[in-house]
């Protein structure tokens, strides 16, 4: 890696680091990017060259996070069942602790991204991916039959996530918490249709 890209990756560490601080000090609606810059110590203009607002800032944040959930889930020794409503469940509290409006702005970079927006789209594609590492895991396990309908099972999986994100979305989160919508999934629909592909013992 040269020394241009070095300086690039410290810069857009700094303005992360800098978001992740600010967070902890009030939400992201009342942040700017000039007082980002200011935190992380960097241009205003390089703000632009990483990112294109606050909230890609906040994706990138959640990524990270996400993938510690992940990686901390694949190596966890509990049921299938267990491993997904867990990752589930942490993904969304992530999504609440960054804000109804961050949520919003996601769904909308998934539904309608602009030009070259791809936080979303890279969202929906890691949480697909780890649905199906999951699902596979538990077929290479012996906890499911080799005949489960891994990729189908993973639509229907990820289709209810998304669904209940949205629901969220447009009720402003006034009727009830995203975590208890997928509490609810969890324990009424997932476990159930899991039910149908484990193996006997």
């Amino acid at each position: 890696m040269g020394k241009r890209q070095e300086a690039a990756l410290e810069t857009k560490h700094k303005i992360v680091q800098a978001v992740k601080e600010l967070m902890e000090e009030k939400s992201v609606e009342e942040m700017n990017i000039e007082e980002i810059t200011t935190r992380a110590g960097v241009a205003k203009g390089s703000f632009y060259t990483h990112f294109k607002r606050k909230e890609d800032v906040v994706s990138e944040i959640a990524l990270l996070e996400y993938s510690v959930v992940k990686n901390a889930i694949v190596h966890s020794s509990q049921d299938v069942y267990s491993r997904l409503s867990e990752f589930l469940k942490k993904s969304v509290a992530i999504i609440e602790k960054g804000t109804l409006q961050v949520a919003q702005q996601w769904i909308k970079s998934v539904s309608a991204p602009l030009e070259e927006e791809k936080s979303g789209i890279r969202k929906y594609q890691f949480d697909r991916e780890t649905v199906i590492s999951l699902l596979n895991q538990a077929v290479e396990r012996k906890e499911l039959i080799e005949k489960t309908p891994v990729d189908q099972l993973s639509n229907c999986i990820i289709d209810s996530y998304y669904g209940a994100v949205v629901t969220w979305c447009m009720n402003k989160g006034e009727q009830r918490s995203l975590i208890e919508s997928i509490d609810d999934y969890c324990l009424y629909c997932l476990e159930p249709i899991l039910e149908k592909y484990k193996k006997e013992k």
